[in-house]
């Protein structure tokens, strides 16, 4: 990072935290556009982790449908999934890099302990 762009950070910093110390209608503002923020960044992970669910769990309905269809035995038809939900996300995640450091930065932002 150059100086100059630390430099000009710091004092845009200074300057709001001046600001929002002198006027007490522009700190519950700011206050309230944070807490929107929070929100939308945790509706935002909801909602990823959800489309990353749904795939995993279209890729194994899909799989399984293609084994059903080549065996054609007497058996009922039955999903691979055997309950093991943590250990199927960190298949499913272990099969894209990107999917993997996102996961893991979420995770590490919550305190939790990354997938292998």
């Amino acid at each position: 990072m150059k100086i100059a762009t630390f430099l000009m950070g710091s004092l845009a910093g200074a300057a709001v935290v001046m600001l929002l110390r002198r006027n007490q209608m522009v700190s519950a503002t700011a206050s309230s556009v944070g807490n929107r923020m929070k929100q939308s960044m945790s509706d935002m992970k909801d909602q990823w982790m959800g489309k990353a669910l749904n795939k995993m769990l279209n890729n194994q309905k899909s799989s399984s449908s293609d084994k059903e269809q080549s065996s054609r035995s007497n058996h009922s038809a039955q999903s691979d999934y055997d309950g093991n939900t943590l250990q199927e996300i960190e298949r499913f995640v272990s099969k894209d890099p990107e999917v993997a450091s996102e996961v893991n930065s979420i995770l590490e932002q919550n305190g939790q302990h990354p997938l292998s």
